[in-house]
């Protein structure tokens, strides 16, 4: 499975994936941003089932503030699912995650395809929300979208996420467990390549 991260700037997408697939707070880090990268997370609904089930995170470059919002089209073409993030306490990035769906949706109506799309508010532990959580549960009962209210900070408010998209996509019926992941390749800055094998 693959699934493909978007969102604007500085929302949390990579710090998401390297708190999920390498135990990395990356939150009090300088920002750095993200060219292009790849994790992968293994999930497996019974320990003693073979193959474990893969899922493959892209995580993309944000959304810049101005110009083009076009989603690049290898992304569309390997998608099997989408998540899209924006930050709580910055309303604009809800506005481009908005955006973004609008785009996805284009897309595979076109093709007249059914694509998961899971939507993440970051940033829950900061103050000066923006936008509240009433507001985002009330748009994504409408557009029939997944939401998840996260912290990069907090890993148990993440897996979640993990148990929702293997459970769609491998299991629909079944509850799918959280049980191996590392780290695929560094990101563009050259950083260290890591590789993180946990049991949840």
């Amino acid at each position: 499975m693959r699934v493909v991260v978007l969102g604007a700037r500085k929302t949390g997408k990579t710090a998401i994936l390297q708190q999920l697939a390498c135990f990395n707070d990356i939150t009090t880090q300088p920002y750095i941003s993200t060219i292009d990268d790849t994790y992968q997370i293994q999930t497996q609904l019974d320990p003693n089932d073979l193959p474990k089930e893969v899922i493959i995170f892209h995580d993309t470059a944000g959304i810049q503030d101005f110009g083009n919002t076009e989603i690049r089209r290898p992304y569309l073409q390997v998608a099997d699912a989408f998540i899209l993030v924006y930050s709580v306490v910055e309303h604009e990035t809800f506005n481009k995650m908005d955006i973004l769906k609008r785009h996805i949706e284009k897309h595979f109506a076109k093709e007249k395809k059914d694509i998961p799309i899971v939507i993440i508010g970051t940033m829950t532990d900061l103050s000066g929300r923006q936008v509240s959580s009433e507001f985002a549960n009330t748009y994504a009962n409408k557009e029939r979208v997944k939401l998840f209210e996260v912290s990069a900070t907090n890993r148990s408010s993440l897996v979640d996420i993990i148990h929702y998209l293997s459970g769609r996509y491998f299991h629909p019926i079944k509850e799918s467990k959280f049980s191996l992941s590392k780290r695929l390749r560094p990101e563009k800055s050259n950083a260290s390549s890591q590789q993180v094998l946990t049991d949840i």
